[in-house]
């Protein structure tokens, strides 16, 4: 097994040199290639580049036929990699979006981080790392990694390499065009090697190790397979490699989702975007960040459907990344959209009239509450779909509006202290209608000493009525309230009597009283009083 790894890494030194060449160079494994300058000798290149300027002789020894007394400017030199001279570099935290830690303790922005160091991000995290030769790595959340190698040689190469053991790492990095320079991103079942490139590796929890190039191209190589069974994966493909096999062969990744549809501006704290779907994909990477570069990633989730729902970000520019992830888990090509999130001060909840309410024409209140860190309002007003008012800066969180029949909306935003107007709410309905007119009451007379009164009425009103002996109701007789348009009551005694109705709707709109009316109850025929017969009847006898 230690073989095995030790001939991939020799190969991954030459793959490192020469991936940029038509042709790889044939030439022993565990050199650095260097081209000749003016000026440069056997003595001086010893000195300035390996452990001691008594090395001559290794170079000598890698370079047969070499004339070690006159070198000529732009020959190819190989130098000992193990002898030449190198300094332990750093890998600066640039930002950190959530939490993470290196070797058990929580990182924090600025931190140097040195070789050895092992990372651990939590869920719903992101650390972005920068190594000293500007490259950029961006650890995703879930991820448990180790800086393996940071350093540069003294050829001004960088020697950079991580190890993930789960999880996955976007890589940016910097050309690797120094003599000797090599990045490289390993796994337990693949090392990727690179020369200046945007790529992504992950390892699955099924061990296996995905590999996706955005841009150039990396070589794939598996240490527990043969190391003549390699292959250089493309932009725009992706290879997979399981645990003890040879990488796959690279295949196109899914392109990239459509998102020139999505607004510019979001106005709602919870942010949803939904997108339209790729053929062939089973799910959705989304990243949302601060910056165009995405080293800032304030979020991101993958979802078996199109879309994305975040919370808690604050207003300002963010930019949209989205892939979509095939049946066999690589990420595809991605799609990039900046959009503004607008949505605070937040808007006000309208209140009062309650949505789609009928409401009596004339002065009508709107209401709503009252954010905390609201100043003043901003109020929109439609009648029948033409803008009607527009109010700026309301003081207060209720407005009268003087309203005619017909059909309102009407939309709230907030202004904080600055006078900073948010984004306007949702828009709000109420239907303002004629009150129902006072009903004229009929009177009629059953033989059965019941007094019946009986008006015009609608199906969806209810009835309130007074009977008074003045015009003015100052002395109410009888009221009552009646889900019928009429009334049966016991016969009143006999007078002047005066009646009045009011009709109410079913969504509780009042109308007014109708008009007195007046009715007159006579006086009741009194017939010979029977109880006279007794008293007479002993005298004519």
């Amino acid at each position: 097994m230690a073989g095995l790894r030790f001939s991939v890494a020799l190969f991954l030194s030459l793959f490192a040199l020469t991936l940029s060449a038509a042709e790889p160079a044939k030439v022993n494994a565990g050199v650095v290639e260097y081209t000749v300058q003016p000026g440069d000798t056997i003595s001086n290149l010893s000195e300035r580049y390996l452990d001691g300027y008594a090395r001559w002789g290794a170079i000598a020894k890698l370079n047969p036929g070499l004339d070690i007394h006159k070198l000529r400017p732009g020959q190819t030199l190989y130098l000992p990699e193990n002898r030449i001279r190198s300094v332990g570099k750093t890998a600066k935290v640039l930002k950190i979006n959530g939490r993470a830690q290196g070797n058990g303790v929580d990182l924090q922005e600025g931190q140097q981080l040195s070789a050895g160091t092992v990372l651990n991000v939590a869920a719903d995290s992101f650390v972005t790392l920068q190594l000293d030769d500007g490259s950029i790595l961006v650890v995703e959340p879930n991820t448990r990694a180790r800086l393996d190698e940071l350093r540069r040689l003294s050829t001004g190469s960088q020697r950079s390499s991580m190890h993930i053991e789960r999880g996955r790492v976007n890589i940016k990095a910097a050309p690797q065009t120094a003599p000797g320079a090599r990045f490289e991103i390993s796994t337990p079942s693949a090392t990727t090697v690179v020369r200046g490139t945007r790529f992504r590796v992950g390892e699955r929890e099924d061990k296996t190790t995905v590999v996706e190039v955005d841009e150039g191209h990396v070589l794939v190589a598996a240490p527990e397979a043969n190391v003549n069974k390699n292959v250089v994966v493309a932009a725009g493909s992706g290879s997979i490699v399981a645990a003890g096999q040879a990488p796959g062969a690279p295949v196109p990744l899914l392109p990239a989702p459509d998102l020139g549809t999505l607004p510019e501006q979001y106005t709602q704290t919870i942010l949803e975007i939904a997108f339209p779907p790729i053929a062939g994909a089973v799910a959705y990477r989304v990243t949302v960040a601060r910056d165009a570069a995405f080293d800032d990633v304030v979020a991101a989730s993958e979802n078996t459907s199109p879309q994305i729902k975040i919370a808690g970000l604050t207003d300002g520019q963010y930019y949209l990344r989205v892939r979509a992830i095939s049946a066999e888990g690589l990420h595809g090509l991605e799609s990039l959209r900046t959009f503004l999130l607008h949505a605070r001060p937040e808007p006000p909840f309208a209140s009062s009239p309650i949505l789609d309410k009928r409401v009596a024409a004339g002065p009508v209140t709107l209401m709503w509450t009252a954010p905390e860190k609201a100043a003043s309002y901003d109020i929109l007003i439609t009648r029948d779909e033409q803008p009607l008012s527009h109010i700026e800066r309301h003081p207060e969180p209720s407005y009268t509006l003087e309203a005619a029949p017909g059909q309102y909306r009407w939309q709230l935003a907030a202004r904080n202290a600055e006078d900073h107007l948010g984004p306007f709410g949702r828009q709000s309905a109420f239907t303002v209608i004629e009150p129902p007119i006072g009903p004229t009451a009929q009177t009629s007379f059953s033989g059965n000493n019941t007094l019946t009164l009986t008006w015009a009425g609608a199906a969806d009103q209810t009835y309130h009525w007074q009977i008074a002996s003045d015009s003015a109701f100052s002395v109410i007789k009888k009221e009552g309230d009646s889900a019928q348009p009429g009334i049966d009551l016991p016969m009143p005694d006999a007078g002047a009597y005066f009646i009045r109705v009011r009709a109410t709707t079913n969504d509780g709109i009042e109308g007014p009283y109708s008009d007195s009316q007046s009715f007159v109850i006579p006086e009741q025929e009194k017939g010979f009083p029977a109880w006279i017969l007794f008293v007479l009847l002993p005298l004519v006898l």
